[in-house]
C-alpha cells in the first residue's frame, strides 16, 4: 500500500481571503426607555486575493494484479481531494471522512489505522510545506496582526470584568477592540455603581465586626455577663421591668409555640436585676 499525492489545477481557487482591515462596529438599541450602546468588531468587505488553483487529489495503490489482458495494474481507491487553501485554513484531517478510510481499510483487508498512518506523514509534510508559504503573504502578516489585537482585547475585557466584578461585555460598553475609551460617561458609571458595592459591603462587614465583638463583651452567650453594670437607679429598673413584661407577653411559650425565646428572656431579666 502506498499513498499518492496529486497535483491537480481548478478553474478558481474557491477560496475567500480575509479581510484587509479589522474595523470597530457599533449597535445601538433601547431597552424600558433607556438606550445602550456597545462596541464590536468585524472584518471590512475588502480581502486578500486567494490566486493560487492548486488541490490535491489523494489515493492509495493496492498490490499489484493482472487484468483480464494480462497486463499489470494496481487497485487505486480515493481518499480525498484537498484545495490548496483548506490545508491554510483547516487541518488535513478536517478534510477527509472517516467512514471512507473505514471503507478503503475493508475493501484492502487491513485495519484503518494502517490507512491513516500511510496517508499521515505525507500529508503532514504537504501542509507544512503550504503554511511556510503562505506565511510570506500580506494576508499572513495582516492576519497575525489582527490576531494580536484580539487577543489582547480578550485580554482587557477579561480583566476589566474581575477589576469591577460585571460582565465581560460591559467592557463593550465602554471601549473598542483597540482600548480606546468610547463611552466615558458610561464607564464612570460602572465605576461608581462598584465604589457603591465596595462601601455597602465594608458597611455591612463593619457592622458584623462590631456584632461578633460585642457578642464576645456580653460573655459570648448573652448570660450573665457585664451588661448589668450600668443599671443602678431603680427608674431605669422600673422600665425594665416593663420591657420584660412587654416580651414576655409577645414570645410566651403558648403564643410561639417555642421555649427557646423565653429561655433567652429569663436570662436577660437575671442580668438586669428585676
Amino acid at each position: 500500500m502506498h499513498c499518492y499525492i496529486q497535483e491537480i489545477q481548478m478553474k478558481s481557487s474557491n477560496s475567500i481571503g480575509c479581510g484587509k482591515e479589522l474595523c470597530v462596529t457599533t449597535s445601538n438599541w433601547t431597552v424600558n426607555g433607556i438606550s445602550y450602546t456597545s462596541y464590536g468588531y468585524t472584518y471590512s468587505d475588502e480581502r486578500f486575493d486567494r490566486p493560487i488553483k492548486t488541490a490535491y487529489k489523494v489515493t492509495l495503490h493496492g498490490k499489484s494484479f493482472r487484468d483480464e489482458k494480462g497486463s499489470v495494474r494496481k487497485k487505486q481507491y480515493h481518499v480525498t481531494t484537498i484545495k490548496y487553501y483548506d490545508l491554510v485554513d483547516f487541518g488535513w484531517y478536517d478534510c477527509i471522512i472517516s467512514e471512507k478510510i473505514n471503507e478503503i481499510a475493508g475493501e484492502m483487508g487491513i485495519e484503518p489505522e494502517l490507512v491513516w498512518t500511510e496517508i499521515e506523514d505525507k500529508l503532514d509534510a504537504l501542509q507544512d510545506k503550504i503554511c511556510n508559504e503562505f506565511a510570506l503573504t500580506e494576508e499572513y502578516k495582516a492576519k497575525e496582526k489582527y490576531d494580536a489585537i484580539l487577543k489582547e482585547y480578550q485580554f482587557k475585557r477579561s480583566s476589566f470584568a474581575e477589576k469591577y466584578e460585571v460582565q465581560e461585555n460591559e467592557y463593550d460598553r465602554c471601549y473598542d477592540i483597540y482600548g480606546v475609551l468610547r463611552n466615558k460617561d458610561y464607564f464612570e458609571k460602572i465605576k461608581k455603581e462598584y465604589k457603591c458595592r465596595k462601601e455597602y459591603e465594608e458597611r455591612k462587614n463593619s457592622y458584623q465586626r462590631d456584632y461578633k465583638s460585642n457578642y464576645n463583651n456580653y460573655s459570648g452567650s448573652y448570660g450573665t455577663g457585664s451588661f448589668n453594670s450600668g443599671l443602678s437607679s431603680e427608674k431605669e429598673k422600673l422600665y425594665y421591668k416593663k420591657f420584660y413584661r412587654t416580651l414576655a407577653t409577645k414570645f410566651h411559650p403558648d403564643i410561639i409555640g417555642d421555649n427557646e425565646p423565653m429561655q433567652f428572656l429569663n436570662k436577660l431579666k437575671e442580668t438586669w436585676g428585676i
